[in-house]
C-alpha cells in the first residue's frame, strides 16, 4: 500500500509541474529552437540519461555538453537540469523500485529528506545572480570530484551489505541526503552525493540505485516548480527537447543494465566534471576581471 503510494506521488509530482511547464511556456513569447539545435538538445538528453541511468547521473554530462554545444547559457543550467530529469527520473524510479528490493521506511524517510532540501535550495538559487550561481557551482564540483576521486582510490567505504537505516543512521542520513537535495539546485548531480552518504552508512550500493532514482523522481520537481515560479525567462521549450532525448536514453539503456559493469564510469565522471569546473572557473574569472574595467569606464 506505501509503495503505491510512493508511485502515485511520483507520477502525480512529475504529471504536474510537467503539465505546468507547458503552461508556462503557453505564456512565454514563442521561442524558436532551430532543427540543428533540436538535434543537439535530444542527441544531449539521449546521452546525459544514458549515464545517469547507468548511475552515473545526468547533471555533469548535460552541463558538459551545454558548455560545448552552447546550448544553454550559465545561469539557466541549474533550472536545466533540474527540469529535464522530469520525466526521464520518473521512468527510472519506477523501474528501479520494481528491480531491486528495498526497506520501505528507510526509502520514505531518505526521499522526504531529498524533497525537503530541493524544495529550500530551489527557492534560494532561482534569486541567485550569475555570478553567484557559477561561484556555487564551482565549490559543489571541487567537492564531488574529491568525493570520486576519494572513492577510486579506496579512501571512502564502497558501501556495505545494509538494506535498511535504523536509528541514529536514518537520522544521518535524513540530514545528509537534505543536504544533497539542496546542493542539486545549484545544477549538481544528486547521485554522486547520494551515493557517498548511502556509502558511508554501510548501505549496499545495488540497494542506492532505487532510493537515489526515487529521491530525485520526487525531490526535481519541487525543486523545478520553485524554478518555474521564481525564475525569468527559463528557456523551458529547450529543456523539454533535453527532457524527450532523455527519456530515449532512458529506453535505450534499461533493457541491458543489468548486464553492464559501470565501475570505469567514475573515472570518465570526474575528467567531464572537471572539463566543467574548468569551463565555469573561466568564465567566472573572466567575467570578475571584467568588472573592475567596466567600473572605470
Amino acid at each position: 500500500m506505501a509503495m503505491m503510494i510512493i508511485i502515485f506521488g511520483i507520477l502525480l509530482l512529475t504529471l504536474s509541474v510537467t503539465g505546468y511547464m507547458v503552461y508556462q511556456l503557453r505564456q512565454q513569447p514563442r521561442a524558436h529552437v532551430s532543427r540543428k539545435d533540436t538535434i543537439r538538445l535530444v542527441g544531449s538528453g539521449i546521452l546525459a540519461f544514458i549515464s545517469d541511468t547507468l548511475g552515473m547521473g545526468s547533471f555533469a554530462v548535460n552541463i558538459a555538453l551545454a558548455k560545448i554545444l552552447g546550448t544553454f547559457s550559465d545561469e539557466e543550467l541549474p533550472a536545466m537540469n533540474n527540469g529535464a530529469q522530469l520525466i526521464p527520473g520518473a521512468i527510472e524510479s519506477l523501474f528501479f523500485m520494481q528491480f531491486v528490493e528495498v526497506d520501505l521506511t528507510t526509502l520514505v524517510v531518505l526521499v522526504l529528506g531529498t524533497c525537503v532540501g530541493g524544495l529550500l535550495g530551489g527557492g534560494i538559487v532561482a534569486r541567485m545572480g550569475k555570478q553567484t550561481v557559477r561561484l556555487a557551482m564551482m565549490i559543489c564540483f571541487t567537492f564531488i570530484i574529491c568525493l570520486l576521486a576519494s572513492n577510486q582510490l579506496g579512501l571512502l567505504p564502497v558501501g556495505g551489505t545494509a538494506i535498511a537505516l535504523y536509528s541514529w543512521k536514518l537520522v544521518i542520513g535524513f540530514f545528509g541526503v537534505m543536504l544533497c537535495g539542496a546542493l542539486t539546485s545549484v545544477g549538481i548531480g544528486l547521485f554522486a552525493m547520494v551515493q557517498a552518504v548511502l556509502f558511508v552508512l554501510g548501505v549496499s550500493p545495488l540497494v542506492a540505485f532505487p532510493i537515489m532514482m526515487t529521491a530525485g523522481a520526487m525531490q526535481q520537481p519541487l525543486t523545478t516548480f520553485m524554478f518555474l515560479r521564481h525564475a525569468r525567462n527559463m528557456p523551458i521549450k529547450r529543456i523539454l527537447w533535453v527532457s524527450f532525448g532523455g527519456c530515449i536514453g532512458v529506453a535505450l539503456t534499461l533493457p541491458v543494465f543489468q548486464y553492464l559493469t559501470v565501475s570505469w564510469l567514475h573515472g570518465l565522471l570526474v575528467l567531464i566534471l572537471c572539463f566543467n569546473l574548468i569551463a565555469i572557473s573561466r568564465t567566472y574569472l573572466q567575467n570578475r576581471l571584467q568588472l573592475p574595467t567596466a567600473a572605470e569606464a
